[in-house]
């Protein structure tokens, strides 16, 4: 699991807790980014840190933190992903769902041509854009768009408005998202995505599994989370069943099965056919070409 949750009391709105885990994302991501041994460097989350934490960023850069390296695992495990979809393939489209404090359009290597779409609440667009305006960081490498909308909602007319082509093969990203969200609104997501890509486009998605709703080892975490406004909501049981229903071949890992994980404080988990246990999906899924007709 990713760590431990970041503080607060009280219930909380749903939008102001989803704000306040994108920060304490953007925590994790500069407490890995400034480890002698990181697995990725990212500027903006480091900068974030530094203005806003300034206590924890002075602890950081004197103590590395082996506390968020679930995290850190999987966020190398998308960079490498996206990049893969974007330099091997023709897709020049990626949209980030629920970016929060996403530092990857300032911080990958994208080829010429990538356009990165950003999509998020409005409140956390605008905070984003507001925290920008006092840096210097700039998305050199592609062309950033940030597009205000809630993934509950109509947010594909406003991909689509602010300039997405349906008819370009994109590479789409859920990270840290679709476990807050319940199970009816992961399937709409999924099935607007779908409706949204052309062949060819490949999709990245971070999920957990519905046993872990039932293990007793995750019961305290599951209840800080209700207690801090951030419940997670729903879980997938066979994600490649579960994709391979809407045209998309998946493969799924888990974050103790990838190189990057040795060394780290990850979990390994037990063969797939063992039940019970809590596993957290990194799903990579291309969605096929249609069949012939005739």
């Amino acid at each position: 699991m990713p760590g431990a949750p970041p503080p607060g009391s009280g219930e909380k709105s749903t939008m102001s807790s989803l704000i306040e885990t994108a920060h304490w994302i953007a925590c994790a991501r500069a407490a890995e980014s400034l480890r002698d041994d990181r697995l990725f460097h990212d500027p903006l989350a480091v900068e974030f840190v530094r203005r806003t934490e300034p206590d924890l960023y002075a602890r950081l850069r004197s103590e590395p933190s082996s506390r968020y390296d679930v995290l850190a695992v999987r966020t190398r495990f998308f960079d490498d992903c996206l990049l893969r979809a974007v330099t091997t393939g023709p897709a020049r489209q990626v949209v980030v769902l629920a970016a929060g404090m996403d530092g990857r359009a300032f911080r990958l290597p994208w080829p010429p041509g990538v356009t990165l779409y950003e999509v998020d609440l409005p409140a956390a667009v605008e905070e984003k854009a507001a925290f920008l305006s006092r840096t210097s960081l700039t998305a050199d490498r592609c062309h950033r768009i940030a597009v205000g909308a809630d993934l509950t909602d109509d947010w594909p007319s406003a991909l689509v408005d602010a300039g997405f082509r349906s008819d370009l093969r994109t590479a789409w990203l859920a990270e840290g998202v679709l476990y807050y969200l319940t199970e009816h609104q992961v399937n709409a997501v999924v099935d607007r995505v779908t409706a949204l890509s052309a062949a060819g486009s490949a999709c990245f998605l971070e999920h957990v599994n519905t046993d872990l709703y039932r293990a007793p080892w995750m019961q305290e975490w599951l209840r800080t989370m209700r207690d801090e406004g951030r419940p997670w909501l729903s879980g997938v049981a066979d994600p490649e069943t579960w994709l391979g229903g809407r045209g998309w071949q998946a493969v799924v890992r888990e974050p103790g099965e990838l190189a990057e994980a040795a060394g780290r404080l990850v979990p390994r988990t037990p063969p797939r056919a063992t039940p019970g246990a809590a596993r957290t999906w990194l799903i990579s899924a291309d969605l096929a070409d249609p069949a012939p007709s005739g």
